[in-house]
């Protein structure tokens, strides 16, 4: 008689347990080590400056270019951002202008003019359409309207007297103002709301 109780199942097929071999858990483990390593690697390496573009150099000296930029653009190799490291290329104020301000009309026939005269004590806020037209200031190109277009990025006038503002944009009039900067002026911001007209 067998020692099995009665109504058991008869005994199946032994299955071996299949295990992996003893290298595949350390390969893995040594992959896992790696990339943490190259996770810590590429994080601090924005850090210091030891990365290979760092330690390489080129062969070759990138040239300025020669030719200027097209009209209506900051200069070729210029920043847009106004004035600059050195601040050398601020615009030169005019003498105040007195009086109200006011809006201006010269020129007869088909050549008419209109200039807006604006007071502000510190600066200059922009809100143009379209909004990649080029601002010029006494004639110093500063940037795109764009840049000036948030209370946290205004245009600070570099001393007191009057400016012209220019607008101009490829395929629009240009459209011009005059702002005026002064200490006794009763706003801090002079804010240029415009839309330029098409050709």
């Amino acid at each position: 008689m067998s020692d099995l109780p009665p109504n058991a199942p008869p005994p199946g097929p032994q299955v071996a347990e299949t295990t992996l071999p003893r290298w595949v858990p350390i390969l893995i483990g040594a992959i896992l080590i790696v990339m943490a390593a190259l996770a810590v690697f590429t994080g601090l390496r924005y850090r210091t400056n030891t990365t290979l573009v760092s330690i390489v150099h080129p062969r070759h000296k990138v040239q300025e270019p020669a030719t200027p930029a097209p009209p209506g653009e900051p200069e070729a190799g210029a920043s847009l951002i106004f004035p600059g490291a050195s601040g050398d290329n601020a615009p030169t104020a005019h003498p105040p202008v007195s009086g109200q301000a006011r809006a201006v009309i010269t020129g007869s026939g088909e050549s008419i003019d209109a200039s807006v005269r604006i007071w502000a004590r510190r600066g200059m806020q922009l809100s143009v359409v379209p909004d990649d037209a080029v601002v010029y200031v006494n004639d110093v190109a500063i940037g795109q309207a764009r840049q000036f277009n948030s209370p946290d990025e205004i245009y600070d006038f570099p001393a007191a007297g009057s400016y012209t503002v220019k607008l101009t944009a490829p395929g629009y009039k240009d459209r011009s103002y005059v702002v005026t900067a002064s200490d006794t002026a009763k706003a801090e911001i002079a804010r240029i709301e415009a839309k330029l007209d098409k050709q």
